[in-house]
């Protein structure tokens, strides 16, 4: 996820705790190498790439606030298979990697992410592009647990998105609306909402006025 984010050279990022005033500079985010063999992170990387591309498509065409948008990708599969992915491999990191407990889905999970059989009705994806006015909302947030109307969810940001990862045999939330929904869906759209509405976009606010953080930015810049 860290490479949608530091795109340009000389860029310096932070990796910031919400619980913590501590921080971490780096130029690649966080990387696990002990997680998965070359041929398996090359499968892996398939639907992350596509759906990348896909993201950066969206972007430039800067869809109009408050409207569903709609994917160059037509198959919301694709998408669901991503989320899987990132979710699985944050489930078996390291403790100090952003390793976060998915229960007994770790299995299903990863069959999701790895196999082209059927995705079960436990599993299921939203997304959400988040605006700013004008500016472009380029951060990441690592996955971690949520729940919602009851529902367990994994959620994460990277390139302007949220991604709602339901992990439940239970129906989906009613919010998002059923059509935002991507399983097995080949219409794939997803809702421009303002980013203030969100943590995503509210907790990276809050880290940056911290005076560390706020310090080590003001120094990089001069």
């Amino acid at each position: 996820m860290a490479n949608e984010v530091a795109s340009k050279t000389g860029e310096k990022h932070i990796i910031a705790y919400s619980a913590s005033d501590k921080f971490r500079r780096t130029n690649t985010g966080l990387y696990d190498s002990d997680i998965l063999c070359g041929s398996c992170d090359n499968h892996l990387g398939k639907n992350e790439n596509y759906v990348i591309e896909t993201m950066r498509k969206v972007r430039a065409q800067f869809p109009k606030h408050g409207t569903l948008a709609k994917s160059p990708i037509d198959d919301g599969n694709v998408f669901v298979r991503f989320a899987a992915g990132i979710a699985w491999k944050y489930s078996v990191a390291k403790p100090g990697f952003g390793r976060i407990n998915v229960g007994p889905y770790g299995d299903i999970l990863a069959n999701v992410a790895f196999s082209d059989e059927a995705i079960p009705d436990s599993i299921d994806l939203a997304m959400i592009y988040m605006q700013a006015g004008v500016d472009e909302v380029f951060f990441y947030r690592t996955p971690l647990p949520d729940r919602q109307s009851g529902v367990n969810l994994i959620r994460f940001s990277v390139g302007s998105f949220l991604y709602l990862l339901k992990v439940d045999k239970r129906p989906n939330p009613p919010d998002p609306p059923s059509q935002v929904w991507l399983r097995n869906k080949s219409a794939v759209v997803f809702p421009v909402l303002p980013a203030h509405e969100f943590e995503e976009w509210t907790k990276p606010f809050g880290i940056r006025g911290r005076p560390q953080v706020r310090s080590y930015f003001d120094r990089f810049q001069k």
